[in-house]
């Protein structure tokens, strides 16, 4: 299968996982702000999200994303990678274990609010979504993306049930939450054992320290990486709740103010939920699209295709974008029940700041293709500096003159602000590495209108909906031909597989079809190549000629 029809493939096997698990957030979001109190759900889901974006990378050193990459290239052996990979995180599971009881102990000693029992339910949530990310990247790595994706998606269906089960039925609130989230990640690793094992290539002799320096110079960069990101993503909480505290109440004990931070911490909590509406379109493709820039890094023609596939990228994100804004008011009071409806406002920054984040995940996927994750952890870096700056000067002010409640916007602003640096530094670096080829103006355009539409829809102004219209006709225009041949490459390549002709045709079709709409330089060339050709034949005609006549 070529590369074009194997993008696709993976694409569509990708969005299968990719939607059943966006499903599953979004059936469970409005469970969850109806039976769960605000700061509730607030403390615990900021917690969660901590463990699984910063300290799992930490304590695991990245080696999910490294196996990943190592497993791509079929000169690695896979007791190597996997060995050197499953010590180190048995290893990170210790340390979590002891640092848990010990920070548990404190706490209820002390009788903080963190001093409940559902610490103790971090050890087992923490040890199976380090191995159970460990063997779904191995499994993806070595292109059993089948089997990944049913992973995943039998993991949403086990979460959502399970969720519902216990916090509707036996009431059980926060506590059925996590048991759910733990009894997830379980039933992946359970999967992936039976339908792969890559269990069965673990062994302690096949421990190789140089192979794990190898892994490790890959993946220590994306530790560092990892932390930017969870500061661009969910620092901006914590900051909202004890920089407000500490502004309005000093640093004496303020529970009910506290309280009430972390109640609008988990109202924002739930409105960045909603943009994760836009990260359904783009995770269907990035997954299949960070396998495919592995694997085309050695290709004469990766910079025309890379090219090609950012031109057909991006008005897809740019699209998606406006028409979330036009049904945003409509999906908000579907999701966000009660109080955690008035958040909804928050939503509209923390958007754009999704669009720039879907740009950075393509550009990105070029530095681990490429083994240069330095690229990564540099942007990440820049873009994390700008959120703490502009969270740490510009929350303390707005609490001061304006009030708790508007400290939020700050934060979402800072989000916003802090992608757009990550996407443009990664542009520049990504130029050190591939040359593609981008229409700026039409980019930049679009972006602009849709970040219109994110003020617009942020201050709630009146008939909102006539401009979310007009940005979605000005797109369809300037990416026309793009939309159309999207349409017809899909329904082509769907009809063929559903007709169960021969993939390897299918994908012939497509190749052309791509190279004929996105390459009319190649004509020319095709013309002057006939036309040489021609010439040739010419020559050897009048050589042939003046042969014949000598001997004449």
């Amino acid at each position: 299968m070529n590369k074009y029809g194997r993008l696709i493939s993976n694409s569509i096997i990708f969005a299968l996982g990719n939607l059943t698990v966006k499903a599953a957030q979004f059936f469970i979001l409005p469970l969850l702000t109806k039976y769960l109190l605000e700061s509730q759900y607030g403390l615990t889901e900021n917690m969660v999200v901590t463990i699984q974006d910063l300290i799992t990378p930490i304590l695991t050193l990245g080696l999910a994303e490294a196996l990943f990459r190592f497993s791509v290239d079929k000169k690695n052996s896979p007791e190597d990678i996997i060995s050197n990979s499953l010590v180190v995180i048995l290893i990170g599971i210790g340390i979590f274990i002891v640092g848990d009881l010990i920070f548990y102990t404190i706490s209820h000693f002390k009788g903080s609010q963190y001093g409940e029992t559902y610490l103790l339910l971090l050890i087992p949530l923490f040890a199976f979504k380090a191995i159970k990310n460990l063997l779904a990247e191995f499994t993806r790595g070595i292109g059993k993306t089948i089997i990944y994706s049913l992973s995943s998606i039998i993991e949403s269906i086990v979460m959502l049930a399970l969720a519902a089960v216990l916090i509707i039925l036996a009431n059980i609130g926060i506590y059925g939450y996590l048991i759910a989230l733990i009894a997830a990640p379980l039933t992946g690793i359970l999967f992936l054992t039976i339908c792969v094992n890559p269990l069965k290539y673990f062994s302690v002799k096949k421990f190789d320290k140089f192979k794990l320096r190898d892994m490790l110079s890959y993946s220590i960069p994306n530790v560092s990486n990892n932390i930017c990101w969870w500061i661009v993503q969910t620092s901006s909480r914590y900051l909202v709740v004890y920089l407000s505290v500490w502004t309005i109440a000093g640093f004496t004990n303020n529970d009910a103010l506290m309280q009430e931070a972390w109640a609008l911490a988990g109202i924002y909590t739930a409105a960045s939920k909603l943009p994760s509406l836009i990260n359904v379109v783009s995770s269907i493709f990035l997954q299949a699209w960070s396998l495919s820039s592995s694997q085309e890094v050695d290709s004469d023609d990766k910079n025309a295709f890379y090219s090609n596939v950012f031109k057909y990228y991006m008005p897809v994100v740019m699209m998606a974008t406006a028409m979330l804004f036009l049904i945003l008011p409509f999906v908000s009071e579907l999701l966000l029940k009660g109080n955690y409806f008035s958040g909804w406002v928050y939503s509209p920054m923390l958007i754009m700041g999704a669009v720039s984040g879907c740009f950075s995940a393509f550009f990105g996927a070029f530095f681990g293709a490429f083994f240069k994750t330095k690229y990564s952890m540099i942007s990440t870096f820049i873009g994390a500096g700008i959120n703490l700056v502009l969270c740490i000067v510009g929350i303390p002010i707005v609490a001061k003159f304006f009030g708790m409640q508007y400290t939020v916007y700050v934060a979402g602003f800072a989000f916003w602000m802090s992608y757009n640096a990550i996407v443009i530094t990664r542009i520049y670096f990504s130029r050190k590495l591939i040359k593609i080829k981008i229409n700026w103006t039409s980019y930049v355009l679009q972006y602009l209108l849709n970040s219109a539409l994110a003020i617009i829809y942020t201050f709630n102004a009146n008939k909102k909906w006539i401009y979310a219209l007009i940005v979605i006709v000005i797109i369809i225009l300037l990416n026309i031909r793009e939309i159309k041949n999207i349409i017809v490459i899909g329904s082509r390549f769907l009809k063929r597989v559903l007709s169960k002709k021969a993939v390897k045709n299918s994908d012939d079709d497509i190749v052309c079809e791509v190279k004929e709409q996105e390459f009319e330089n190649s004509e020319n060339n095709k013309e002057v190549e006939e036309n040489t050709i021609d010439e040739n034949n010419l020559i050897s005609e009048q050589q042939n000629n003046d042969t014949i006549k000598e001997k004449k």
